[in-house]
């Protein structure tokens, strides 16, 4: 399952990134996007602080909190990580980079 959130975020930056966003214009940070494949079409939805995925084709939505590196680098996380019980164990985070901001 951890796969398909991967999937799925790298398509929402890919179709973000075909979709030509204009930085001045479009807070990539938050809002709702959309990754639409052969089989399935899934919603992410982001606020501040967490990332909401839910694919029409399944009944479960994925929470992940974000963390925001800088202004275009942020860390997804697993909700359910807990640091007291794995406090050096981090290899369910992905770090994302935002490649390029093109205008309209």
């Amino acid at each position: 399952m951890r796969i398909l959130i991967l999937l799925f975020t790298f398509a929402c930056l890919t179709a973000a990134h075909a979709q030509s966003m204009d930085s001045t214009n479009c807070d990539y940070k938050i809002g709702e996007f959309y990754v639409i494949t052969k089989s399935d079409t899934c919603c992410i939805t982001r606020t501040k602080d967490r990332q909401t995925e839910k694919c029409n084709s399944s009944d479960s939505s994925y929470e992940l909190i974000v963390i925001w590196l800088s202004d275009k680098k942020y860390i997804l996380r697993d909700i359910h990580y807990n640091p007291t019980t794995a406090p050096r164990v981090m290899r369910n985070d992905v770090v994302m980079t935002v490649m390029e901001i093109n205008p309209d």
